[in-house]
């Protein structure tokens, strides 16, 4: 098949990584694959070598998008995230169009679409709820391989920080946004007096200068800004928190597991859906006492590590999924002509 991928952000976060994965993966089967990115976007300093980056400007963006899809008749087009999925919207007469709901369904950007991957069972239904036509498949993504840092790499990055070997960290690693909630984590971890707890958050974004407000000198709390060394952070941690009030499925926490770090999320529904609790420990999102109270409960039992079952977000056993996704759709709209 011929694919061309579209993500025209210019961060390099979760969804951006999946997209770059999963162009690798569909390469390796021997897919001819492309990828339309913005002239400023991060996300070609991931992309395998093979896979064809083609800078599309943001002017007259969709009508570049066409022009593209004219010159390439690639089999599939599949969005990623907001833009991307604007940009190709109303382009289904040129190709058969995909997107992945990363964030969730709106209509303005997704309706006019052939297919959607949903990430969670509850995306799928909001999906349908609001009156998606096209086809729809639940599809997990998953965390996208990386470099073994080796078993000093947690050692070294203590060492690197100034904590102390025998400390206790508690980590974080997403965007600052709301939507992820740091601000309860930082609240919490106070409120729970730890003894001997550092608290490392990695990541940046909008909600960087009220944290850095509320953690005022706080030295048992650190922003560590925009990271590239995760598989080292997830060698440092004790115990992994993501307390957001809004998720699909984030790769951070299928990175934590991956470490067989102890976690805590918070209860919402899509990661209920596949966190397990136990050992995983759910508490409500946006309550601070409660993850304080949580955080106390794990840091008495101590340094461990947890086992976890991956089988379901195997990389290859997913990106077959969204394969024989994709030739659905093509076959659909052969039958249709």
């Amino acid at each position: 098949m011929r694919i061309l991928h579209c993500v025209f952000t210019r961060s390099l976060f979760g969804s951006e990584r999946y997209a770059a994965d999963l162009a690798r993966l569909q390469l390796q089967k021997g897919h001819e694959v492309h990828i339309a990115v913005d002239p400023r976007a991060r996300v070609p300093e991931i992309i395998a070598p093979g896979v064809v980056v083609h800078r599309v400007g943001r002017l007259f963006r969709r009508w570049r998008l066409a022009r593209l899809a004219q010159r390439l008749r690639p089999d599939v087009a599949h969005a990623h995230l907001s833009a991307a999925c604007k940009a190709l919207s109303g382009l289904g007469a040129l190709v058969p169009t995909v997107a992945t709901l990363h964030v969730g369904y709106k209509a303005r950007q997704h309706a006019r679409l052939a297919g959607l991957i949903a990430l969670t069972a509850r995306a799928e239904e909001d999906a349908r709820q609001a009156g998606f036509t096209g086809r729809l498949a639940k599809i997990w993504n998953w965390a996208p391989a990386a470099a073994d840092p080796g078993p000093d790499a947690g050692p070294r990055l203590r060492e690197s920080l100034g904590i102390a070997p025998d400390a206790f960290i508690v980590g974080f690693v997403g965007r600052l946004h709301p939507s992820k909630d740091p601000e309860t984590l930082v609240r919490a971890f106070k409120a729970a007096t730890l003894p001997g707890a550092t608290l490392l958050l990695a990541g940046e974004g909008p909600e960087r200068p009220a944290l850095e407000q509320i953690i005022a000198s706080d030295p048992a709390i650190r922003l560590l800004g925009y990271r590239t060394d995760a598989p080292a952070l997830y060698r440092a941690f004790d115990l992994f928190v993501l307390p957001s009030r809004f998720e699909q499925v984030p790769l951070a926490i299928l990175e934590a597991m991956g470490a067989g770090l102890p976690v805590i999320v918070s209860n919402i529904e899509s990661l209920a859906e596949f966190v397990p609790s136990p050992p995983a420990h759910l508490v409500p999102p946006g309550d601070a006492p409660a993850l304080a109270a949580m955080l106390r409960v794990e840091r008495s039992k101590g340094r461990r590590r947890e086992a976890y079952d991956l089988g379901p977000f195997d990389p290859r056993g997913q990106s077959a999924k969204i394969e024989a996704f994709y030739e659905a759709i093509v076959a659909a709209r052969t039958r249709s002509r």
